[in-house]
C-alpha cells in the first residue's frame, strides 16, 4: 500500500527593504579680495567677492517594509489546512485506500462510509490540534446521544479527546441548515457532531462528525470530510455555509430532504460544537 504523501505549503517571509541617500558636499571656491590704488592716492572701494553657498542634495530615507509576523494561532490554522489536504480522495477507490491508511479498525470494517470520526482525529492530530498519540479508533462509530443508554460517546469525548475544563461544549437542537451562523461563526479547529432527526423523513439518514479545516476571508467555513454525492463516498473539501448567502453550502444540502433523498440526511436534529477555551497546540 502506498503511503499517503502530504502536500506542505511553504510560508514566504517578507524581506525588509531599506534605502538611504548618501550626501556628498560640493567644495566651493573662496576668492581673494584685492585693492587697486589710484594716481591721486585717493582710496577707492575695495572689490569684494560674495560667497554663495553651493546647495547640496538631500534625500529622505524610505521607511523599511514591515515584516509579516504570524501568530501561533495562524501557524496552527495553516498546518490544519495543509493536513486536511493530504486526505483528499476524488474516487471511492482512493477514499477506501485513505480509510485503510488511517488504520482506525481491522479488516473490511475500514470503509469510507464510516470513517468520519477517525478522519477528524487524523487531521487534527497531524496538525497538532490533538496529541500525536490520539487514536482514530477511539472516534470510530462514536455515539454521544446521551438520551440513549447504549451510547457512551460523550464520556469518550471528554476523557479521551476534549477535557471539559479545556473545551466548551455547546449543544444546539436547531438544524444546521436553519441555524444563523452569522451569530456564532465557526472557527478553524472547531469539532462538530451532527445529529439526524429520526422519523421525519422517508430516508433514514445518519449522524456525522466533521472538523472545520479553514475559514476564508469572506467568513465561509470549510471541512474536508467523507461525503457521497451519488457516486460513492469520496473525501472532499466542502463549503459548509456562506454567511452572506443563506441557503448555500453543505449544511443546507444535507438537511434538504428533496436534495439528499436516498443519500441520507444529517444535521437535522442540530449539532454538538466543541471548541477550546484557549487553544493549545501539540507542535
Amino acid at each position: 500500500m502506498k503511503k499517503l504523501s502530504k502536500a506542505i505549503l511553504l510560508l514566504t517571509a517578507l524581506l525588509f527593504l531599506g534605502a538611504c541617500g548618501v550626501v556628498f558636499p560640493s567644495p566651493t571656491a573662496t576668492p581673494t579680495p584685492s585693492v587697486t590704488p589710484t594716481e591721486t592716492l585717493t582710496p577707492t572701494a575695495t572689490a569684494t567677492s560674495t560667497l554663495t553657498p553651493t546647495p547640496t542634495n538631500t534625500a529622505t530615507p524610505l521607511p523599511p517594509t514591515p515584516t509579516a509576523t504570524l501568530t501561533e494561532q495562524e501557524h496552527a490554522e495553516i498546518r490544519l489546512y495543509d493536513a486536511s489536504l493530504a486526505y483528499l480522495a476524488n474516487t471511492p477507490e482512493r477514499a477506501l485506500q485513505v480509510a485503510r491508511e488511517i488504520k482506525f479498525t481491522e479488516g473490511p470494517y475500514e470503509s469510507p462510509d464510516n470513517m468520519c470520526g477517525p478522519l477528524t482525529v487524523a487531521i487534527m492530530r497531524d496538525a497538532g490540534y490533538l496529541p500525536a498519540d490520539a487514536s482514530p479508533h477511539d472516534m470510530w462509530l462514536l455515539c454521544p446521544r446521551e438520551e440513549e443508554p447504549d451510547c457512551h460517546g460523550m464520556r469518550i469525548l471528554q476523557r479521551t479527546f476534549f477535557p471539559p475544563e479545556q473545551y466548551e461544549y455547546t449543544r444546539v437542537k436547531e438544524s444546521v441548515g436553519a441555524y444563523n451562523w452569522r451569530s456564532n461563526p465557526l472557527q478553524p479547529g472547531d469539532w462538530l457532531y451532527l445529529f439526524v432527526l429520526k422519523g421525519v423523513s422517508n430516508y433514514t439518514g445518519f449522524d456525522h462528525m466533521i472538523v472545520v479545516t479553514r475559514v476564508d476571508e469572506q467568513g465561509r467555513a470549510y471541512s474536508v470530510t467523507n461525503i457521497n454525492h451519488g457516486n460513492g463516498f469520496v473525501i472532499e473539501e466542502e463549503m459548509l455555509y456562506d454567511p452572506r448567502r443563506p441557503g448555500e453550502g453543505l449544511f443546507y444540502e444535507i438537511t434538504d430532504d428533496e436534495y439528499r433523498q436516498e443519500l441520507g440526511m444529517t444535521g437535522t436534529a442540530g449539532f454538538l460544537l466543541i471548541r477550546p477555551f484557549s487553544p493549545t497546540f501539540f507542535k
